[in-house]
């Protein structure tokens, strides 16, 4: 299933490069062979939201290592880009829920990418969750990477910034076959098929209207509509909330499309969702969706 997926995203990226200049062709990404096997699996996998953000602050070192132990198949994270373009990993659109940014500068909801590296660098985002983490610092998505994709693959949640940016690091570290892409912004999951056909992309969900408003809430249940825009991103992956069906699972499934289903951390629903047939939970506790899959 997955190499005809692959194929399509292919003949899609030849297709846009008629309208792109005259530059050379970009090299399709060949994956490596974990990240082949996880993407074909036959059951479903764990995905820890944010690292074991259940047990430990969210987007920090101790986060992805307790995610590891958990032996999560995949570890998700959020990045912004730092005022002098340094991605980290941050969540939130402000700085001032998960880190000592309010008392510091005396400012309140401050925004996160408003601030440099260096003063990013000054920032206590472990006292929040416990005194265990205090001094717990802001990790650069570099330092994410290298305390992830040794023990697990790492799904990269993009919050804010440009492709390129993103693109250059993961081959610069040579994981570009070896990690996931998502992100809410399907323009963005466009256009890094363009520069990375071949790589694994998600397209998250539901997305908001060209206007920028969201959808009323009964409307936004993954269906065929959002599927057919899906598919033209060449994404590999959705990524929606709970508001899945059986049916439109199955019409994913048709298309060549994992369903992967967030934020879930009660087992009674993880079991429901498992038996409609997702292919994957993320979850902030990994080890309640191993608990779900042996419970089935």
């Amino acid at each position: 299933m997955f190499k005809i997926l692959l194929n399509s995203c292919l003949a899609a990226a030849g297709i846009l490069s008629l309208s792109l200049s005259s530059s050379a062709a970009t090299e399709s990404v060949q994956l490596s062979d974990r990240l082949q096997k996880l993407v074909e699996a036959d059951r479903p996998l764990v995905i820890a939201h944010r690292g074991y953000s259940m047990a430990a602050p969210e987007n920090t070192i101790p986060a992805f290592e307790l995610a590891l132990l958990a032996n999560a198949d995949l570890v998700e994270l959020d990045y912004y880009h730092s005022s002098d373009g340094v991605p980290f990993s941050f969540h939130d659109g402000t700085l001032n829920r998960t880190s000592n940014a309010e008392s510091l500068w005396n400012e309140s909801r401050i925004p996160t990418a408003s601030k440099t590296w260096a003063e990013l660098e000054k920032l206590d985002v472990g006292s929040w969750f416990g005194s265990q983490f205090s001094g717990a610092k802001i990790p650069t998505l570099a330092e994410s990477l290298d305390a992830i994709q040794p023990g697990s693959i790492t799904l990269i949640e993009r919050k804010q910034g440009d492709p390129e940016t993103l693109i250059h690091l993961l081959k610069e570290k040579e994981i570009l076959n070896d990690v996931i892409i998502q992100a809410f912004d399907w323009k963005f999951i466009t256009e890094c098929n363009e520069l990375a056909p071949g790589a694994v992309l998600g397209a998250l969900g539901p997305p908001r209207r060209a206007d920028g408003t969201a959808y009323p809430v009964e409307e936004r249940f993954l269906n065929a509509d959002f599927l057919d825009q899906i598919e033209k991103t060449g994404a590999n992956v959705v990524g929606w909330n709970r508001q899945v069906t059986p049916e439109a699972i199955e019409d994913a499934h048709r298309r060549g499309l994992r369903v992967w289903v967030y934020t879930i951390n009660d087992l009674d629903l993880a079991v429901r969702l498992l038996d409609m047939g997702v292919d994957g939970i993320i979850s902030d506790n990994p080890a309640m969706v191993w608990k779900a899959i042996a419970t089935r």
